[in-house]
């Protein structure tokens, strides 16, 4: 299992982690999606890559951080057909997963992201005040741009590439804007600026540029004091997001220096504001009912979207009996029919005073009609809690 894997990669590594922020992990999922390292240490254990050998923690903590997005499934694998499909940077990204361990996760994923999004330049032209918006920007010879976006008012993804002239930068491997110094991107939505937001690297293509697919949570977003907002997205046709980056750092994945950090190729500092519209498209959403409960957990409903499944559902305080879990933390997640976890996307959760707590799922769906809800503990003999089946109309 994914856990097992990483945990002994980490045993391997040789690692001051004072330097880094704890972060409180909750289901096996959640812990997935939020503890975005979790990715790239995946892709440490990669031994089956020949371009990208076996990485050191603390250098992948610094990449892999920016990681916002998780995999799933499988589906188209060909490329060409890929690009067209989609525009040429979901053809990159889907070409870059190519021989990598998880290609046909992130296939998968680019996929099915890919079919459901809309151009930015779409976005633009369908505003009255198309000229306030800028999707490229160049400044000291590296050209940012913002190619496509889909939102379904539960999460923003957008793909965005680069292209530079820099030496240095053309000969890294990837892309991070994200550094120690702090000189992190900020994103705005409809003027409110978010926190936790981390900007995935972005990867060599082929073509020269530098692609990435960044994910904002639109389910429980906080500002920039990281206090709870309700940035009413699901009641409006479209708002407006700011994205300021500035510098970008060039890195080589397989190479690293005396101390633990990939070998940095070149940095360029400046000032990129890019400034895009994106509709909510709400048209493939259907809600339905399900109600279903085993072992004081019920799933209560659902809500289809384009590209995802978001479940709702009431869980008990799993510190008290008959669980009697001290962390109230026991692994959750959605399986389709053969038992594999559907990917996940995003999750809200809202604790009540008596200790339990309602939560929505966002998963990757792809069309799946039977599907089970899982709850499992933590201890060296899992035991399981609940397996609702529950069916998708």
């Amino acid at each position: 299992m994914m856990r097992k894997n990483i945990y002994q990669l980490l045993n391997e590594v040789e690692t001051d982690f004072r330097e880094y922020e704890q972060t409180e992990l909750s289901s096996r999922e959640k812990d997935y999606h939020k503890q975005k390292v979790l990715m790239e240490v995946r892709r440490m254990g990669n031994k089956e890559n020949k371009n990208k050998k076996g990485r050191v923690w603390k250098a992948a903590v610094g990449i892999a951080a920016a990681c916002a997005v998780v995999v799933g499934a499988t589906s188209i694998a060909n490329p060409v057909l890929a690009e067209e499909l989609f525009s040429s940077v979901f053809g990159n990204l889907v070409e870059n997963a190519q021989g990598e361990k998880y290609e046909e996760e992130d296939t998968e994923r680019y996929t099915k992201i890919g079919k459901s999004s809309t151009a930015v330049q779409d976005e633009v032209d369908k505003q009255q005040d198309s000229d306030s918006y800028v999707t490229t920007m160049e400044n000291n010879g590296v050209t940012l741009s913002v190619s496509d976006v889909y939102c379904d008012g539960y999460v923003l993804y957008y793909t965005a590439s680069i292209k530079t002239n820099h030496e240095g930068l053309n000969q890294a491997d990837g892309i991070i804007t994200e550094t120690k110094e702090g000189s992190n991107p900020s994103i705005f939505v409809d003027g409110t600026q978010l926190s936790g937001y981390a900007s995935k690297a972005f990867e060599k293509s082929k073509d020269g540029s530098f692609v990435t697919i960044n994910q904002i949570d639109l389910m429980a977003p906080t500002d920039a004091q990281e206090k709870p907002i309700d940035l009413k997205v699901g009641e409006k046709d479209t708002f407006v997001v700011d994205w300021d980056v500035k510098q970008f750092v060039g890195y080589l994945w397989d190479q690293w220096d005396e101390s633990g950090e990939y070998v940095n190729t070149g940095k360029v500092e400046g000032d990129w504001h890019l400034r895009f519209p994106v509709t909510v498209d709400k048209s493939g959403n259907e809600a339905f009912a399900i109600n279903k409960e085993e072992n004081g957990i019920t799933v209560k409903s659902a809500v289809k979207t384009k590209a995802g499944l978001v479940v709702e559902i009431d869980l008990p305080d799993f510190t008290k009996e008959p669980y009697n879990d001290p962390y109230n933390d026991p692994d959750i997640g959605i399986k389709d029919s053969q038992g594999n976890w559907l990917q996940w996307m995003n999750q809200k959760t809202d604790m009540h005073e008596d200790g339990t707590s309602t939560i929505q799922i966002m998963v990757l769906y792809d069309g799946e009609k039977d599907l089970t809800f899982d709850v499992t503990t933590k201890d060296e003999e899992p035991q399981n809690l609940a397996s609702i089946g529950f069916q998708i109309p």
